[in-house]
């Protein structure tokens, strides 16, 4: 019984010191009122930061990189957007999320965003960072559901892509 009361303590210690990270994702230097742009390995991302009553104002379009999908890929299902300010360490001060309904994936409009952020703390004598996150199922038709695919059978194509904070 001790030992299981230890393994607890210690699974809870271990908890409290978790945070998320997103040291291995691509980022820039979180500037405020100036267009950025970040590549990450499907999506482009065109954006602007700014301040609006107090809270830090991301807004933007993500752009499918055509030359990494697949070319029969047509339809975004289960789409999310995240935006991330870091630390020089990694580790996420501030986020904010989107969830997307299912559509035509289209390489010449993208996907408009605009996130809302409200950080805790900022610090004043690092470095801050901005990088997005990004999670999607590619189909080639609408109605063909990413949790329905049968990928050892061949007979739908499912194309699944993922990049995003981790546990540390």
């Amino acid at each position: 019984m001790k030992r299981l009361v230890c393994i607890l303590i210690l699974a809870l210690f271990m908890a409290g010191c978790s945070h998320l990270s997103v040291r291995h994702l691509e980022k820039n230097p979180f500037q405020l009122d100036q267009t950025d742009q970040l590549s990450m390995r499907y999506w482009n991302f065109e954006y602007i930061s700014m301040v609006e009553n107090g809270n830090y104002v991301v807004k933007g379009v993500a752009m499918p990189k055509s030359e990494v999908i697949p070319g029969w890929a047509e339809w975004l299902h289960d789409f999310w957007i995240s935006v991330y300010l870091s630390d020089d360490q990694g580790r996420v001060l501030a986020r904010d999320l989107m969830v997307f309904p299912t559509q035509k994936l289209d390489p010449v409009e993208g996907v408009r965003f605009e996130f809302v952020m409200e950080p805790e703390k900022m610090p004043s004598s690092r470095d801050t960072y901005l990088t997005f996150g990004y999670r999607m199922s590619l189909t080639e038709d609408r109605f063909q559901s990413p949790e329905l695919s049968r990928p050892l059978t061949g007979e739908q194509s499912v194309f699944f892509a993922s990049e995003g904070a981790v546990a540390r």
